[in-house]
């Protein structure tokens, strides 16, 4: 926030067009070139800035997922088409069955990994099939891994530095590891030059502000701050996890920083009522009443959590 604050200082003047040395900065972090980094302010805004430089005609997403990606294929008039997951199967992907779904009409794919709000999160080897199906197809598969930063060898999951992915364009952002979603910026990795090229053609020149652009210049530098984020996230997830199965509530296991549980419709106004904010899922295309994510926090806030949880399965 130090750096965010000293942005402000600049806030007078235009950024830089294209925020050419953050760009720098992440490619240096990403291990990437410069000219494969795409900013804008925030993941949402990345997303909405490829599906309007691509203009397609039909993507495919799997349900239920994250809504944000609907707007922007709303607004391009796409037709989508939705993969359903079932709640028997955890909410997961059949790998092949949604492979077969990608046909030559399909102009983009989502995926979300670890998947926005289930918290299912996949090995490798099934977005490697999905991107391998993408390119005998000429699909472009965008895939979210912004809430791959909290899983443990994020390494071994992540699709980043994928030899053949000219076809892929992988989002990520700041606003969750840094905890700073009103700063507002987000980034995209896609070694299509020309692609990323059009995107920055195709955007406002100073898409992402003075103080965005000190915010994310620090955080490439905070390694060490990560690796503790990572490590503190992952237990107090398991904390989290083990209370609900003591309290009886049903969960995905999931990864990542995000708890994702069934309940009881109701919950979420019950909690609002003591102070404790819950993502109602219900309204999400595919999925059935009685679903709920939260963030993993601090143990004060879990325990807090908790503890209202109890007092709500106390009144079934």
């Amino acid at each position: 926030m130090q750096a965010a604050r000293s942005g402000l200082m600049a806030a007078v003047q235009n950024p830089q067009e294209q925020s050419g040395t953050l760009e720098e900065h992440i490619a240096q972090w990403e291990g990437v070139e410069p000219s494969h980094v795409f900013c804008n302010s925030g993941a949402s805004e990345v997303v909405k800035s490829l599906v309007q430089t691509l203009q397609p005609k039909k993507a495919l997403i799997p349900a239920p997922g994250f809504e944000e990606y609907l707007r922007p294929l709303s607004m391009a008039q796409c037709e989508i088409e939705y993969y359903y997951t079932k709640e028997e199967d955890g909410f997961r992907i059949d790998p092949n069955d949604f492979s077969g779904h990608i046909t030559q009409d399909t102009d983009l794919v989502f995926l979300c990994n670890p998947n926005n709000p289930t918290a299912v999160l996949y090995d490798r080897s099934f977005p490697d099939q999905v991107l391998e199906r993408c390119m005998q197809t000429d699909t472009v598969l965008i895939l979210d891994e912004c809430y791959l930063d909290f899983v443990e060898d994020a390494q071994l999951f992540s699709m980043h530095g994928k030899d053949a992915d000219q076809r892929l364009f992988i989002v990520k952002d700041f606003t969750k590891m840094f905890a700073m979603p009103g700063i507002r910026l987000g980034y995209g990795l896609c070694t299509d030059q020309a692609l990323v090229e059009q995107l920055r053609a195709a955007v406002q020149p100073w898409c992402v502000s003075s103080v965005a652009k000190k915010a994310g210049i620090a955080c490439t530098k905070e390694h060490a701050f990560i690796q503790r984020t990572v490590q503190e996230t992952i237990k107090e997830r398991v904390w989290i996890l083990e209370q609900l199965d003591r309290i009886g509530m049903e969960n995905t296991k999931g990864k990542g920083n995000i708890v994702f549980f069934k309940s009881r419709p109701g919950l979420h106004a019950f909690a609002m009522m003591r102070g404790i904010m819950l993502r109602d899922c219900s309204n999400l295309e595919g999925m059935p009443q009685g679903y709920y994510r939260i963030s993993v926090r601090g143990r004060d806030e879990n325990e807090k959590l908790i503890e209202v949880l109890e007092q709500w399965q106390g009144q079934s």
